[in-house]
């Protein structure tokens, strides 16, 4: 779960850190934590108190200091280093089960990342067991984890296993034990279902509250159920919140992690007269665009000023999918509502990413296909697209997804009227093949005279070329595998995508 909260960053920034090396001889504490108690650290006293490292090559853990917190670190090691940071001894056998919680962030400065491993054991002679691993590049938030612990014991351990791939720092803190009948503090904080005037709130729960106290931008309010939605929030408003758990007795779990999230954008009113455009120039940040991540931890972002142009909507995180969503935009009152934009994706070694293109009637409307771009495309190609279905609150959206390429790019988004469009992907270039399907040489025929066409295959790989003559292109695809082919014709005024099926 990822959570807007910028402690890591601000820490390193600010860290003055002294690293060193404890063995495994010195003596572990002995914790007792009896059913309803808890056991908690946060490294601010500035020490790893309990705490044992074992520790191969350069690798440590240390505690690091910063202005507005502290945490414990695996420092940057030589590849290969491992370094296990040790719990003191707790003694859980009056307990059946409890909660073990954390927060932590990695950092890399270039790929691959270290690894984290969070292991138990149930006393010094037995193996660890491992609970979870990670491996990601992202310090400026943090991610929490949460476990039930069942085999529990009087001389009960959990560790922290560093592994250096050359990565640069691995961050934990807020480490939190609670035996059953515990006020346990809310893990998995997070916000679904945004919409310009709600959110609806989920975490993690024990079982035993009575109740939560809701922080929202500083404001507590005390609420009864889990999920809560949210209501009465303010369009494009930034929020931050966070709950605690309260248990009855007087007893009160810890603030979970805050969060924070944005609502979306009032319904944007689209004419024949008043077309919507974002050429995404007017700001470093995305402005009435809601980012959903599908996959992995990183969307979409404004690209950088050093591109040409220099915004645009870009998304090239290795490995993971993520998708743009507009603002509602009111188009039942265009004649013939269209969107327009231009992408592009470039191939670095054979490997393209891929953009699909969506759209959906209303909030709650499932997201609809209406083009996808999966071939490389090194310059800038521009598409129309008609929008069926129009309404009232109408939502476009922009899915990229990574297969290792030079990301996937799309700008000057226009969404209004365009007289005598019907639904295909461009307004000036039309194209039709035939036969398709084809076992082999096919005729393509165009509305245009002159122009080139490339064909690609599904992994974005030119396979043949021709020009046109007249209007008019013979393909041969005879050499070449059974699948889904794309043709692109191309001329001074647009484009066009036809899809060929091989038998």
């Amino acid at each position: 779960m990822k959570n807007k909260h910028y402690l890591t960053k601000s820490l390193l920034v600010t860290a003055m850190a002294t690293f060193f090396f404890t063995a495994t001889a010195v003596a572990q504490c002995v914790v007792p934590i009896a059913p309803g108690q808890s056991y908690t650290e946060n490294f601010d006293s500035g020490q790893m108190e309990c705490w044992t490292v074992e520790a191969s090559g350069s690798a440590t853990w240390a505690v690091m200091n910063g202005t507005l917190s502290n945490v414990v670190a695996f420092q940057n090691a030589s590849s290969g280093d491992e370094a296990r940071l040790i719990s003191p001894t707790f003694d859980l056998s009056g307990s059946s089960s409890a909660t073990f919680s954390f927060g932590y962030a990695m950092m890399a400065l270039y790929p691959p990342n270290d690894e984290l491993t969070v292991s138990y054991r149930t006393s010094e002679t037995d193996s660890w067991h491992d609970l979870g691993s990670y491996s990601l590049n992202d310090w400026s938030n943090v991610f929490e984890e949460s476990f039930t612990l069942q085999d529990l014991s009087s001389t009960f351990q959990v560790s922290f296993l560093g592994h250096s791939n050359g990565g640069y720092y691995i961050f934990i803190d807020n480490i939190e034990i609670v035996s059953v009948g515990g006020c346990a503090r809310p893990a998995s904080l997070q916000a679904n279902q945004i919409t310009m005037t709600s959110a609806l709130l989920e975490w993690s729960t024990a079982g035993n509250e009575e109740s939560w106290t809701l922080e929202l931008d500083g404001h507590p309010r005390t609420i009864h159920t889990q999920p809560f939605l949210l209501e009465g929030l303010i369009p494009q408003t930034d929020y931050t919140v966070r709950v605690r758990a309260n248990c009855g007795e007087g007893q009160e779990s810890e603030w979970s992690y805050p969060i924070s999230f944005k609502t979306s954008c009032d319904v944007i009113t689209v004419t024949d007269d008043e077309p919507y455009t974002d050429d995404f120039e007017g700001s470093d940040e995305f402005i009435c665009w809601q980012d959903e991540i599908i996959s992995g931890t990183l969307g979409w972002a404004v690209a950088p000023t050093y591109l040409d142009p220099t915004n645009t909507a870009f998304f090239i995180w290795l490995g993971e999918e993520a998708m743009l969503a507009s603002a509602p935009l009111d188009i039942s009152a265009v004649s013939n509502p269209i969107l327009r934009f231009k992408h592009k994706q470039r191939q670095i070694e054979g490997a393209v990413d891929e953009l699909s293109v969506w759209y959906g009637t209303s909030y709650n409307d499932y997201w609809h296909l209406l083009a996808e771009y999966t071939y490389a495309c090194d310059d800038w190609e521009s598409v129309t697209l008609a929008l069926p279905e129009a309404s009232s609150t109408y939502y476009i959206a922009f899915k990229g997804k990574s297969n290792n390429g030079d990301g996937v790019y799309v700008d000057d988004v226009w969404v209004g009227n365009d007289d005598g469009v019907g639904i295909g992907e461009t307004s000036s270039v039309e194209a039709v093949v035939s036969p398709n399907p084809t076992n082999g040489k096919v005729m393509l025929e165009a509305n245009v005279t002159e122009g080139e066409v490339a064909v690609f295959d599904m992994m974005g790989k030119q396979v043949a070329f021709a020009t046109l003559n007249n209007g008019r292109a013979e393909l041969d695809l005879s050499a070449y595998a059974k699948g889904v082919y794309v043709a692109r014709v191309t001329n001074e005024v647009g484009s066009s995508i036809i899809k060929l099926v091989k038998e």
